[in-house]
């Protein structure tokens, strides 16, 4: 069931994230490593957290998957590409891999983006990590270009229409 995320959630969030970074580095990823100040990544998660809403996937009552939809990055997306109807999904977290939990969020969000009248799920990821790229291929999201932008390992550009 997809749900809003509210206040009772944020220290979720945080250790998602950190379990996420933990998880990934098994996988042989550069993601979420290699001097990241977690100071700063967690008061970045904070000040998303109290801007924009944050949605969860809940099965048997406990969230299991989680993202943020924020304001696309204008550093990333062209000026005629910010003004399209979009859902711009970020801080896509799962707390339990492999058992489609982050797949079965992402479709819902796609569905509501739908009901709402958006033309594009768009989202910006990790640029290195090309078994993320293939998740969001596999899921029907189109690589748009990839972002070279100082100071940011991200810069993936993925999108999915959501009209014919």
């Amino acid at each position: 069931m997809l749900i809003t995320l509210d206040e009772s959630h944020r220290q979720l969030v945080h250790q998602v994230r950190d379990e996420a970074g933990e998880w990934l580095a098994t996988k042989g990823t550069d993601q979420y490593r290699g001097g990241l100040d977690m100071a700063q990544v967690h008061a970045n998660i904070d000040s998303d957290f109290d801007a924009y809403p944050f949605v969860g996937w809940v099965v048997n009552g406990q969230v299991v998957a989680m993202m943020a939809l924020i304001e696309p990055e204008p550093e990333f997306w062209s000026p005629e590409e910010l003004k399209e109807p979009q859902t711009y999904i970020s801080r896509f977290f799962v707390v339990q891999h492999g058992k489609g939990y982050g797949s079965a969020l992402l479709r819902a969000v796609i569905e509501q983006a739908r009901r709402e009248g958006k033309h594009w799920i768009r989202l910006n990821c990790w640029s290195t990590n090309t078994e993320l790229h293939r998740y969001y291929t596999a899921h029907g999201f189109e690589h748009v270009r990839t972002c070279n932008e100082p100071g940011r390992m991200s810069g993936a550009l993925f999108q999915l229409p959501l009209t014919s």
